[in-house]
């Protein structure tokens, strides 16, 4: 995925020039032309970066600031205040509130770029040291709960401190599939509170791998949104184990939010031909969601497939594992010991 980056400024002419000056760059820019969008925007898609006016209509690019870092969602995301004000006061103010780097206007294309390269490779780095994201989907939805649960099982038998968190709403399969007891209450992702809480939420079964299910969405329907898989997933990773993600393969923008901050996209198909045919159809439609190809692997369930269909498919073949089989089932360990080299 391109690094997204936020604007806001209410300069069009700005906003124009620093297009220009970032997407012959590789970079994808977001524009917000206020403080009050622009916090909006950051919330509801965090963005990598975020360069921020501070001479902005309504709310001044300080107050937006302090609201950003006092968001959990955009705590983190590295802001550049970029301002023709120069004074010494107005940098100590941002860099107390928590700007990253502080640029005066006008400045030069190389100093802008040379910026962002800098706290995006501090962000990566600082990003090696958290979880392992895996995703785990159906080519036709349902092949991929019970692998979930036994590749789980295997790195937990490992060693390997895993979470196994369940992105259907309402869904308390895994509990049920390892005979654990899944939580009493609902566990609504609406909660300003939730995502503060969200280890604490989880529960245990008698091998060490920790569940998180029964959860409800901020959808009309209780159904997960881009922002809930996104904020779970960035929840979870940062207790720096490995997070396996059940979760179905529509919509394409929650699949996209997750991918973005998982390692590895699985897509699990039976390899009867049926199967093989609607895995086809998930990867044309994983590609066209935004994942990378370089992220996805594919695990069959069952016989191997065999010839042309196998063949088709190629070195995306991560790993095949028995339709009918026990969590010792050497398959399943090779499987994990895959996803974390």
């Amino acid at each position: 995925m391109k690094p997204t980056i936020l604007l806001i400024d209410d300069d069009p002419m700005v906003a124009r020039l620093v297009e220009l000056s970032l997407e012959s760059e590789g970079y994808q820019l977001a524009v917000a032309p206020n403080g009050l969008k622009g916090l909006k925007m950051a919330q509801t898609n965090p963005p990598d970066l975020i360069l921020l006016d501070l001479m902005l209509p309504g709310q001044d690019g300080f107050e937006v600031l302090n609201r950003l870092r006092a968001a959990p969602r955009t705590a983190d995301v590295p802001v550049v205040v970029v301002s023709s004000k120069s004074q010494p006061t107005d940098k100590q103010t941002a860099a107390k509130i928590g700007a990253n780097a502080y640029m005066t206007k006008p400045y030069r294309r190389t100093e802008l770029l040379s910026t962002i390269h800098s706290l995006l490779s501090e962000k990566a780095e600082a990003a090696v040291a958290s979880g392992t994201g895996v995703i785990l989907v159906g080519a036709r939805g349902g092949e991929e709960t019970p692998v979930a649960v036994h590749v789980g099982l295997a790195l937990t038998g490992e060693g390997r401190e895993t979470w196994l968190v369940d992105l259907r709403p309402f869904s308390i399969e895994h509990s049920l599939l390892l005979d654990v007891s899944p939580p009493q209450e609902t566990i609504s992702l609406s909660a300003p509170e939730t995502m503060e809480q969200l280890m604490g939420l989880t529960t245990q079964h008698s091998s060490g791998l920790h569940l998180l299910n029964n959860l409800e969405g901020g959808g009309e329907a209780g159904q997960l949104t881009a922002e809930d898989a996104r904020g779970v997933l960035e929840a979870l990773l940062a207790g720096g184990g490995i997070v396996l993600a059940d979760m179905p393969l529509y919509p394409a923008p929650v699949l996209r939010q997750a991918a973005d901050r998982c390692d590895r996209v699985l897509l699990v198909a039976r390899s009867d031909r049926a199967s093989l045919a609607a895995a086809r159809a998930a990867l044309t439609q994983m590609e066209r969601a935004g994942v990378e190809e370089s992220q996805t692997g594919i695990v069959l369930v069952g016989t191997e497939a065999e010839g042309q269909d196998r063949a088709e498919f190629g070195p995306e073949i991560l790993g095949s594992v028995p339709a009918e089989a026990d969590p010792d089932d050497p398959a399943f360990h090779t499987l994990a010991e895959r996803l974390v080299t």
